[in-house]
C-alpha cells in the first residue's frame, strides 16, 4: 500500500510565505531597477530678455542629435526636458527670429544664427540646462558678435536647411537673401 502524505499546516504556511516573499522581492528588484536607469535629459532655455524692440525669439535648436519639443521659445521661456545620451562635448545650434510673433501665422522674414562659445558637455544621469544668450552663444550681429562665413553655411545649409531653402545666409550681417542674390559688400 502506498502511503500518502499531507503537508503539515505549518509547512503550508511557510510554502505561501515563500511565494509572497518571493514576489515582494521580484517587485522590489524591478522598482529599484527602474529607478536605478540613468536618465540623462537637456532643457532649453531662452535668457534673452522680452524687453527688447525686436525679441529675439528661438526659432529652432539642435545640441547632440536632440530636437526640442516647444520650439518656438519665446525671451524667458523654457522647453520640457527632452531626454539625451550623455557626451563629453559638443556644438549646440540655435536659430533665432528677431522680433517675430509666433501666434502671427507668418513665417519669420529674420533668422540670425548662433553656435555654442564652448563644447558643452552632459553627464551620465544629469540634467543639462542649455542657456541661451550671447555670453553662451556666438553669432549674433547685433551684438557684434558673427560666425565664419563656412560655418554659417554649413549650420545653414545642412543643420536647419529646412528653415533656409531658397535663401542664403550672409555671417557677416546676420541677414537672408534670395540665393541667386550676390554677398553683400
Amino acid at each position: 500500500m502506498k502511503s500518502t502524505s499531507t503537508p503539515s499546516p505549518l509547512a503550508t504556511r511557510a510554502a505561501h510565505l515563500g511565494g509572497r516573499a518571493l514576489a515582494v522581492a521580484v517587485a522590489t528588484t524591478l522598482a529599484v531597477a527602474c529607478y536605478d536607469t540613468p536618465h540623462t535629459t537637456v532643457v532649453l532655455e531662452n535668457r534673452y530678455p522680452a524687453t527688447d524692440a525686436k525679441p529675439l525669439v528661438i526659432f529652432d535648436a539642435i545640441f547632440h542629435a536632440v530636437s526640442f519639443d516647444g520650439l518656438p521659445l519665446r525671451p524667458g521661456a523654457a522647453s520640457s526636458p527632452v531626454d539625451t545620451l550623455p557626451t563629453s562635448g559638443g556644438t549646440a545650434y540655435v536659430v533665432l527670429a528677431p522680433g517675430w510673433d509666433p501666434a502671427s501665422g507668418a513665417a519669420p522674414k529674420e533668422l540670425v544664427v548662433l553656435r555654442s562659445r564652448q563644447d558643452v558637455e552632459v553627464h551620465l544621469n544629469d540634467a543639462l540646462t542649455l542657456a541661451v544668450d550671447d555670453t553662451t552663444f556666438e553669432g549674433n550681429c547685433a551684438t557684434g558678435s558673427r560666425l565664419a562665413q563656412d560655418e554659417a553655411d554649413l549650420v545653414t545649409q545642412r543643420v536647419f536647411a529646412s528653415h533656409f531653402v531658397g535663401v542664403a545666409y550672409d555671417a557677416a550681417t546676420c541677414t537672408i537673401r534670395p540665393s541667386g542674390a550676390a554677398h553683400a559688400p
